[in-house]
């Protein structure tokens, strides 16, 4: 499997990865600071990370799709300054951007050494945008009990939905959520949304009646924000094998849970951020990804620049 580093993030890279080796996801207390420092901090990260992303040589014979890299939009002033919070799984962390509890994954794991590289970090540079806060915690889903208040409550709970807020209370004006990856490997049932419909607390399993309980709470507490919901990308199938669709224990694709995240955005009215359409799919994730699912930095700028186009497009620019 392939990693691609920054020639500036080699050393680091390195010396991170024979340090810690190939641990498994564990939960870590993450080290709470105040938005406006982990902003400066995103923002400082990718001002000093101009070098351009070495190229990958796929193996001879290999015959590897890569993304397409545009050229970033410029600032939007509309999107300047506007405050964004993340509703999201391991993919989304980073340490001391998350509420203390939360469970970690990157830079713990995963060659992503600082918050300027996840993509939501290359969101805020390209779009003038700022951290409000970062509600992502790793190995969660979006189903479970929905009053459950610890740091690995699913995301149709209220513990999560309040945590968009900023920690000077502050509300968001932009909320993307980017959550579902784990249900999907944990093969919760898929459901099927028709209409919005009455979600009641507690355990609640079926995704699509979760995912709309989400909705449905972030709709109530944020009436002002601007929803994007993230359709998923790929990933390898239980047996950690790439190269085909991942079809879970149900039967169901990862295709099949995205129809609904987009059936049940539509019907909430929020937008749809089309990562599983980005050019990251089961033909390259060895390249793409450190383990088949968790994105690297090259693959989290591809991520960004999707994000960008969606915020910038919304904003009508």
């Amino acid at each position: 499997m392939r990693k691609f580093l920054k020639p500036s993030l080699l050393s680091a890279a390195l010396a991170l990865t024979l340090a810690l080796g190939a641990a498994p996801l564990t939960s870590h207390a993450a080290e709470a600071v105040p938005a406006a420092q982990t902003d400066a901090a995103v923002q400082a990260a990718a001002a000093a990370e101009t070098a351009p992303a070495a190229a990958a040589t796929p193996d001879a014979g290999q015959t590897v799709a890569v993304p397409s890299t545009a050229a970033v939009p410029s600032v939007s002033v509309s999107l300047q300054g506007k405050k964004v919070s993340i509703l999201g799984d391991s993919i989304s962390t980073f340490t001391g951007t998350m509420p203390a509890d939360y469970n970690i994954y990157y830079p713990e794991s995963g060659d992503i050494p600082n918050a300027g590289q996840t993509w939501w970090g290359q969101l805020l540079t390209n779009t003038g945008m700022v951290l409000c806060r970062n509600a992502s915690s790793a190995n969660t889903d979006v189903t479970g009990n929905s009053l459950a208040l610890d740091g690995s409550a699913p995301g149709c709970s209220i513990r999560r939905v309040m945590d968009l807020r900023g920690t000077d209370g502050s509300s968001p004006d932009v909320i993307i959520i980017y959550m579902g990856i784990n249900d999907f490997a944990r093969s919760r049932t898929l459901g099927s949304f028709r209409s919005p419909g009455v979600q009641t607390e507690g355990e609640v399993m079926v995704f699509t009646d979760a995912y709309e309980l989400m909705l449905q709470k972030i709709k109530a507490l944020y009436p002002a924000a601007s929803i994007y919901c993230c359709t998923l990308l790929e990933r390898c199938d239980v047996n950690g094998n790439t190269g085909a669709p991942a079809v879970n224990l149900n039967g169901d694709t990862v295709a099949d849970f995205n129809t609904q995240i987009k059936a049940i955005a539509k019907a909430y009215g929020a937008s749809v951020i089309d990562f599983y359409n980005c050019g990251i799919n089961y033909t390259n994730l060895d390249l793409f990804t450190v383990d088949g699912v968790h994105p690297t930095w090259l693959a989290t700028g591809v991520l960004s620049q999707c994000a960008t186009q969606a915020a910038l497009a919304s904003a009508g620019v």
